[in-house]
């Protein structure tokens, strides 16, 4: 029996390995088949008929129910394929019989999805930050303030296949050039590996900074980021929100009001028939329109008019609708019955004033061409005022939630083709009642109605035209129109892969900071059991969730300041209003302070009793970098303005002014002497000046993106941090003395030991590193943060390293400690954005983004941790440290 066992077991194993062999080999075959079949609509390009467009992915098939394992009867995609609709009956070739037998072999032996896919790596929003910011540097400064960009980040993140994907690009690509007045289809282009990123030209489409803020004014997912990535974005695009989510604009800009606003349509048609130089009274006088009426159109409940102009762009229609003639007429003439001017038969001729007996409509659509061949549509009121929405009486769109025709979705999913070729039916009224009119209104009829065949003519020829520009978009004319499409799908309801994607966590990560957070669960606790909720609540507890799960400062579009003279950016998008505090520099034992503040002003602080001693007032932008002078009687600042100030203390004045810099002055530093200052800027320079009269001694170039500086107390060199490396350049000459990276997050934070043997970094990763000068490796790597770091400082020969971080806590790291358990101070409300060990030895102070400062007491901690011998080892989980004051 002992050797029967291990048989038994090896045939038991071969036989599943078998089986798990055909498994695949069924599922390789059932997926050439949907390939071939079923892949060039419902995937194909991002091609989505039936709204459908990841038919070759099986596991999704079975998951979204369009194929039940072990029957046949329950799957919809097999029924089809099997009574021939799928495809369609004039798609060729068709399935074989062979080709069916293998769907039906695969779905009866439980439709096995085969070799399963890699696992992603999570995009997350650094990384469209980094791609972002890595695609405005291959290009022109002076291009960089046109750049915006949409993310499909959170739906790659929710396991969407490329081919879904896809279609949101058409989607995207199809809604921007459908709200262009450029003369040419440009579609996004792709700046990341994977897609997700895709960036646009404010110019290709005519559009501005009032435009865009236009669209930020109902964004509700913007995020004010902290990274150094996207403060480098924002600069350079000169947007405080230079990103959002392509399916919310889809969804969003494809609907009215904010559809009309891009589109910068005026608020009534006769401004619109302006603007496209159509003279629609004078066209209809001279009979230079073509007509069509007729019954009911699917979308209008009674009659219709559609009546065509030339324009500009080369089209222009626009109908008459009618609402509903009343049962009993009661209108009398010389005791005849007067037929009701609802009915177009009867009273085909007008609109009112051109004509003896016009009719009388109660509203209408206007469609006309773009200057790229696509559409435009605009809705009115009788007396053709703009409408956002069409009256329910009138008209209505089964496809939206309140079955209202909304102001440009509602058109492009009914406009399929552009114009929907209807047949005139008054023409032939006429050729059938030749007494229906009076002999002068039937000329003038038979001019304006010219019949079936010229109206669909024309029509076509529209068509076609419109189809040729969709086609550059990348999209397909197609029932299941890509715009509507996408805006249905971002609607519906948010389950927990959803909202976890749109939060930048995991479903398991999310459902457990769920679980965490009161708040939380009163807002989407739901979600934990399996639950939705409607995509309106979710954009209603964003902010709250935002702020439960510290993902950044909520974007508010009411604080957007003055823009660009060219009108294409803020001139200070990083501009705050209110107490912020964007850097501090403190004196040695910690009762004062040099704040940069995001309102302009430079702050003398008075830590103790947390009021200004004075401010410091001169810069033109928002201010982003202090210091002080060792014997803190000058202040250096560095500013949005692309200028770097010396200050006096004791007199509150300007002493001195650098204005060499072309872009946000990141960093300022004195040299230990106090008559030299070093500033370090985004434009990739840094410069070493005197005070006493704002010369120039030298200028580095071409460093990258300069983060932030830390001066040598010997006075031998300068270490400047770089969005991928350290750079040490030689205080004398600014020669380069030592180049430590290239890292693959940005640099943040560098600070110098008091004896300049010592420097620690700090990245947008939260990662802190530490350096022996003059060695070529790290000696020490600490991680910990769960966001970046923002400030760090180093004693004791290297021995003491202090960080402060965008997770809003300190950490006090012991280089020397084998193993240790990290002190984390937690009091912050915001981002840590500066962090100093104070002189008396026992504590240290740090000031946050919210103008709140902190000093602790570490002399527990100093005295508790005897030296061993150092390892760069990861410390352990955080303890947290008790608040003293000074």
């Amino acid at each position: 029996m002992r050797t029967l066992l291990p048989a038994l077991a090896l045939l038991a194993f071969t036989s599943h390995a078998g089986a798990a062999d055909g498994d695949k080999q069924l599922a390789q075959q059932a997926k050439a088949v949907l390939k071939a079949h079923c892949y060039r609509c419902h995937g194909q390009d991002g091609s989505v008929e039936g709204s459908m467009n990841f038919v070759t992915d099986l596991a999704k098939l079975v998951a979204r129910k369009h194929v039940v394992p072990n029957d046949l009867k329950g799957s919809r995609l097999y029924k089809r394929v099997d009574d021939g609709t799928m495809p369609p009956p004039d798609e060729q070739p068709r399935p074989s019989a062979a080709e069916l037998a293998i769907l039906k072999k695969w779905i009866e032996a439980g439709a096995p999805s085969g070799e399963a896919e890699a696992a992603r790596t999570a995009i997350t929003q650094a990384d469209a930050y980094a791609a972002v910011l890595a695609d405005l540097e291959t290009m022109d400064k002076r291009a960089r303030r046109f750049q915006r960009y949409f993310t499909l980040a959170h739906l790659y993140n929710a396991g969407l296949s490329d081919e879904e994907l896809q279609t949101y690009r058409n989607a995207l690509a199809k809604l921007v050039n459908s709200l262009s007045w450029g003369s040419k289809i440009v579609n996004p282009v792709a700046v990341d590996a994977n897609r997700t990123v895709l960036r646009i030209d404010l110019r290709w489409y005519v559009w501005d900074a009032t435009v865009w803020n236009r669209v930020l004014q109902e964004y509700p997912y913007g995020l004010i980021d902290d990274s150094v990535s996207a403060r480098a974005v924002t600069v350079g695009t000169a947007a405080k929100q230079p990103i959002l989510r392509a399916d919310w604009f889809v969804a969003t800009a494809s609907r009215a009001p904010l559809y009309y606003d891009v589109l910068q349509l005026p608020a009534n048609l006769a401004d619109l028939e302006k603007l496209i130089r159509v003279d629609a009274a004078e066209n209809i006088k001279q009979e230079r329109v073509s007509r069509v009426g007729f019954n009911g159109s699917g979308i209008s409940r009674f009659n219709r008019v559609l009546e065509r102009h030339d324009s500009a762009q080369g089209m222009y229609w626009r109908t008459y609708d009618f609402d509903e003639p009343q049962a009993n007429l009661v209108d009398r003439v010389n005791g005849g019955l007067l037929p009701d001017r609802r009915n177009i038969f009867a009273f085909p001729l007008g609109p009112g004033g051109l004509a003896e007996n016009p009719f009388q409509h109660a509203g209408g659509e206007a469609i006309f061409a773009l200057p790229n061949g696509l559409h435009a549509y605009y809705l009115i009121n009788a007396i053709n005022v703009r409408l956002d929405k069409g009256p329910l009486n009138i008209v209505s769109d089964p496809k939206r939630p309140d079955r209202a025709v909304e102001a440009g979705v509602s058109c492009m999913s009914c406009h399929v083709t552009g114009i929907l070729p209807k047949a005139d039916q008054v023409l032939e009224h006429l050729a059938k009642n030749p007494k229906a009119y009076k002999r002068d209104e039937a000329d003038v009829v038979r001019a304006l109605y010219p019949g079936k065949e010229a109206g669909i003519k024309a029509m076509e020829a529209d068509a076609k035209n419109y189809a040729t520009a969709v086609a550059k978009t990348g999209a397909k004319v197609s029932r299941y129109e890509v715009v509507s499409t996408i805006t249905q799908k971002y609607e519906a309801d948010v389950d927990l892969l959803t909202g976890a994607s749109e939060v930048g966590l995991t479903a398991d990560e999310f459902r457990a900071r769920i679980s965490q957070s009161e708040q939380m669960v009163k807002h989407v606790g739901s979600l934990r059991a399996g639950g939705t909720v409607t995509r309106q609540l979710w954009v209603q507890a964003f902010g709250d969730i935002a702020r439960e799960l510290q993902l950044g400062g909520l974007y508010q579009s009411n604080l957007n300041g003055p823009t660009l003279k060219d009108n294409t950016g803020e001139l200070d998008p990083l501009e705050s209003r209110g107490d912020s505090a964007n850097q501090w520099a403190f004196t040695t034992d910690g009762r004062r302070a040099i704040v940069a503040s995001g309102d302009r002003s430079v702050r003398y602080y008075d830590v103790e009793g947390r009021r200004d001693i004075k401010r410091l007032v001169g810069h033109t932008a928002s201010v982003w970098s202090v210091a002080l002078s060792a014997d803190a009687k000058w202040a250096a600042s560095g500013s949005m303005d692309g200028t770097a100030r010396v200050w006096d203390l004791t007199s509150g004045l300007e002493a001195a002014k650098f204005t060499d810099h072309t872009s946000l002055v990141s960093a300022v530093s004195f040299t230990p002497n106090g008559k030299w200052v070093v500033s370090g800027s985004f434009d990739g320079s840094v410069a070493y000046w005197k005070i006493a009269d704002g010369k120039e001694g030298w200028r580095a170039e071409k460093l990258g993106l300069v983060t932030a500086l830390a001066m040598d107390p010997q006075g031998a060199f300068v270490a400047v941090a770089t969005e991928n490396a350290l750079v040490l350049l030689n205080l004398a000459d600014g020669r380069e003395l030592k180049r430590y990276g290239k890292f693959a997050s940005p640099l943040s934070a560098v600070a110098i030991s008091p004896n300049g043997k010592w420097i620690a970094i700090g990245n947008d990763a939260g990662t802190v590193r530490v350096w022996q000068v003059g060695e070529d490796k790290a000696q020490f790597t600490l991680t910990g943060h769960e966001a970046g770091i923002r400030s760090v400082a180093i004693k004791d020969g290297g021995r003491w390293v202090l960080s402060g971080g965008a997770d809003r806590t300190l950490r006090l790291w012991d280089t020397s400690a084998a193993k240790q358990e990290v002190p984390v101070f937690r009091k912050h409300g915001a981002s840590v954005t500066s962090v100093a060990f104070l002189d008396n030895g026992t504590q240290t102070v740090s000031g946050d983004r919210d103008l709140a400062v902190f000093p602790w007491r570490i002399d527990k901690f100093l005295s508790t941790a005897p030296p061993v011998v150092p390892k760069a080892e990861t410390p352990k989980t955080p303890d947290m440290i008790p608040y003293a004051k000074p």
